[in-house]
């Protein structure tokens, strides 16, 4: 029988502390503890049983796998990790690393066990406000420390296991802060060419949550990544606003106090069509909600709408959000702007004005005059995330001008500007342009590449702000790789169990209670419960078959009535022989020579004899000596071959 005693059972824990505390680090860090914790109980569980795997490389290689599909498998259901390597290439390397780290703890290979999870801690310190994680890395120094100082013994070795124990110390911790201090320091160029393998993994830089929005004249701007931000159910809208930027320099979009300070109530005039939108956040994006435009209410947050007909609320993150507003996402109306709207640096202005009046020449109304404008970028410009408007003059002059490639930020600027050179109210609005969505779950996944940005002009006649859009979307499209063929009936499934695992687990990390909650009061979720109850039910009215009456009979020591169950459940799981109600032992034993041979009968009827040993004959009872003769059986009968 397994060693059970406290001291050995601590001691074992020990040897896996390591492995626990670099998982533990690993799912504060980035957010894992849906697969992280029950990993770290399961191997605890395993170890404190002096339970072991056999060691093997080709076992090695599989661990790995297994651990490279986990953390591919947990970039669909919860928030990818933010660290030093993209999330599509750091997700894998980090879940590949936890599987070596946990199979070499089973195994018994300390040594290879402690390098991967060093690997593992390395990797996971990369991260932004790990404030919370510290207390973990100061478990894993004192779990280090403690296996080391009950291995080396220093208690009795003197001062030469003092000074081999601190050089082990100065090792670990030296080779472990000397790998984190060059991966930082080699961060550009790992991502860079991490970048060009991943194509689309690498963070965004929209302009959906960002206070200032500058222009420059030369930019190379990475494509936005594939982390999904939010899942919409009930149709998706055609934007989402996030910003509202109503004052330009020239060089840079910011939002005014006036905007920014003003908390707006939504009006009570009912639209003419109202339409109820589904929303799910699934990473943390900050205070600001993208909701479409003519929202009026937010159900599920505390949020309210600020100047700009914008909501910002707490809590965002994981729950899910009821978001009512007018189906043609037209804006309420409001009272004209003030001369801030068309405002513009007095050298710009000069530059711009002949620009917009001869793209403008036969448009009358502000409508007309966005419109034209609207046509001019969309039909006659390229996107491109590489941005040249060097030149004589202002870069959005070289722009108009010039006809250069640029992407949405410049298109929606230049616009802009254009109008309020011709005395136009204009601004310019972040947000996302949400892709089509699925149609078995009626939902789309809004991710950071669709970040977007556009234009709001003010129109009289209309009372309100209307949206143009001046990006060239079929150059866009391809520029960002979303050209895609049609997915089928497949595709649109594993589509659609992605963003329902993303939506669940979404909630299970940032909202575990509520969501609690929630399935504890849907008809649904005691469904699911009562079946539960009854298939347990039924499998244990089954078990009290042959085996179940067997077990405890005509005896009352436990340690017997266990190891005689342990028997019959290996002849049942190992050889598929179940005893019959009134089938001997003997004639039991008889089947399991004609179906697995006599070397395995031979090993059942040695334990058969130290049994009956011990009930019958009131021989001393050796519950090891039993259970190691059972643990031959069950390595036999796996290698044997069945008969006939």
């Amino acid at each position: 029988m397994r060693d059970v005693r406290p001291r050995a059972v601590l001691g074992r824990l020990f040897d896996v502390s390591p492995v626990l505390a670099a998982l533990a680090l690993h799912a504060v860090a980035h957010g894992r503890w849906v697969v992280c914790a029950p990993v770290m109980v399961a191997l605890a569980v395993v170890v404190a049983r002096d339970a072991r795997v056999r060691y093997s490389p080709a076992r090695l290689i599989g661990a790995g796998v297994v651990g490279t599909a986990v953390g591919t498998a947990m970039l669909w259901v919860s928030v990818p990790p933010t660290g030093l390597f993209p999330a599509s290439f750091f997700g894998p390397l980090c879940g590949a690393l936890a599987g070596l780290s946990v199979f070499c703890a089973l195994g018994r290979e300390r040594g290879y066990a402690w390098t991967y999870a060093c690997l593992l801690v390395s990797l996971s310190l990369r991260v932004r406000g790990m404030g919370e994680g510290l207390w973990v890395l100061g478990l894993v120094a004192v779990s280090v420390l403690a296996v080391g100082a009950r291995e080396s013994g220093l208690g009795r070795s003197g001062g030469w296991g003092l000074a081999g124990f601190g050089a082990f110390v100065l090792l670990l911790f030296g080779g472990s802060g000397l790998l984190v201090v060059t991966l930082w320091r080699a961060e550009g160029k790992l991502v860079e060419l991490l970048y060009q393998l991943t194509r689309g993994a690498a963070p965004g830089v929209g302009v959906d949550f960002q206070s200032q929005v500058d222009l420059r004249t030369v930019e190379r701007k990475p494509p936005g990544s594939e982390r999904p931000l939010l899942v919409l159910s009930g149709g998706a809208p055609e934007r989402l606003r996030t910003r509202v930027f109503d004052t330009f320099d020239g060089a840079h979009w910011t939002t005014s106090e006036a905007l920014a300070d003003t908390t707006l109530q939504p009006p009570s005039t009912p639209v003419a069509e109202a339409r109820w939108l589904t929303m799910t956040v699934l990473s943390p994006m900050g205070q600001w909600l993208p909701t479409p435009g003519g929202t009026l209410a937010v159900e599920g947050s505390l949020a309210r709408m600020y100047g700009g007909w914008v909501w910002m609320g707490k809590d965002l993150a994981g729950a899910p959000l009821a978001l009512r507003g007018d189906a043609a996402e037209r804006l309420p109306e409001e009272a004209p702007p003030g001369p801030a709207l068309t405002a513009l640096p007095e050298h710009l202005r000069a530059e711009l004005r002949p620009l917009a009046l001869g793209l403008t020449a036969e448009a009358a109304s502000p409508r007309a005059k966005a419109e034209r404008l609207e046509a001019y970028f969309r039909d006659g410009y390229e996107y491109s995330l590489n941005v040249d408007l060097a030149g004589e003059g202002s870069a959005l002059a070289v722009l108009v001008r010039e006809k250069r490639a640029a992407y949405c930020t410049y298109f929606a600027s230049a616009m802009a500007a254009l109008l309020r050179s011709v005395d136009v109210p204009a601004r310019m609005v972040g947000g996302f342009a949400p892709g089509e969505g699925n149609a078995l779950v009626g939902a789309a996944l809004v991710r950071e590449r669709d970040a977007h940005a556009w234009v709001e002009v003010y129109l009289a006649d209309e009372g309100r702000y209307v949206a143009f859009d001046p990006t060239p979307w079929r150059s866009r499209d391809e520029a960002l790789g979303l050209v895609k063929e049609p997915l089928g009936r497949v595709g649109q499934v594993f589509e659609a169990l992605g963003i329902v695992l993303r939506e669940v687990g979404a909630g299970l990390y940032h909202q575990p209670l509520a969501r609690l909650r929630a399935w504890a009061g849907s008809p649904g979720f005691w469904g699911l419960v009562i079946v539960g109850a009854l298939w347990r039910w039924g499998r244990r009215w089954r078990a009290r078959g042959p085996v179940a009456r067997r077990k405890g009979l005509g005896t009352r020591d436990t340690r017997l009535v266990a190891v005689y169950a342990r028997y019959l459940k290996t002849l049942e799981r190992r050889a598929r022989l179940v005893p019959h109600p009134t089938e001997t032992d003997e004639e039991l034993l008889g089947r399991l020579k004609a179906a697995r041979g006599e070397a395995v009968a031979a090993l059942a009827a040695a334990f058969l004899e130290d049994y009956r040993e011990a009930r019958y004959r009131g021989g001393a009872v050796d519950p090891a000596r039993m259970a190691a003769g059972v643990e031959r059986l069950d390595a036999a009968l796996r290698e044997a071959v069945p008969r006939g």
